[in-house]
């Protein structure tokens, strides 16, 4: 009798452990019942396609091949920097919370000069994203997906730059990288 329990207990326990295991319960729920805030166009509140004066982008080899995989966001800042530590400090923390959905750059040009050149060479290109054509010392954050333009799948970005984002509070912040992430999910299947 005790036999036949104890075979009993290890089968049930066996079943609800490899059900569990096995189960395809992801975090990927939001993504099905979505709507994202920002759509395609050329406002201060949409992904563009090329800049907002309508100059073609020519994106970096390293955003483009980022976005074979994921969607792309990055931070361009100085460690020790007063002003570009609140934005700098937001953006990572979603990099950290959406690390499994898209591909953080945390692009420090810090002071101690201990970034690396790979680092450094990405800080300073993504200042080719600057909407304003801003200088390099003032932090800039980049959001890039794919997007359906048209009936054609193309790079949709989006950018702003410290203080600017201050207009972006945390909440908008995260929901321009939900939007990002939601894009790719349904355009990914015809990669650029």
């Amino acid at each position: 009798m005790k036999i036949k329990i104890l075979i009993l207990t290890s089968t049930v326990f066996l079943l609800l452990f490899l059900s569990g295991c096995t189960s395809n319960n992801t975090n990927d729920n939001w993504l099905k019942n979505y709507s994202p805030e920002h759509s395609v166009g050329t406002g201060e509140n949409d992904f563009w396609v090329n800049f907002p004066d309508g100059q073609n982008a020519n994106h970096l080899t390293w955003i483009t091949e980022s976005l074979e995989e994921k969607p792309v966001f990055f931070v361009c800042h100085r460690t020790g920097c007063v002003s570009c530590t609140p934005q700098a400090d937001r953006v990572k923390a979603l990099g950290q919370k959406y690390a499994q959905y898209a591909i953080f750059y945390d692009l420090d040009d810090d002071y101690a000069g201990t970034a690396t050149a790979d680092i450094l060479e990405k800080y300073n290109a993504a200042f080719y994203y600057d909407p304003n054509g801003g200088s390099h010392y003032i932090a800039l954050t980049g959001v890039f997906t794919l997007v359906n333009d048209g009936g054609e799948i193309k790079v949709g970005w989006h950018s702003w730059e410290a203080p600017n984002d201050k207009n972006v509070n945390d909440s908008a912040l995260e929901t321009w990288i939900k939007d990002a992430i939601y894009y790719y999910h349904i355009n990914s299947e015809n990669l650029i």
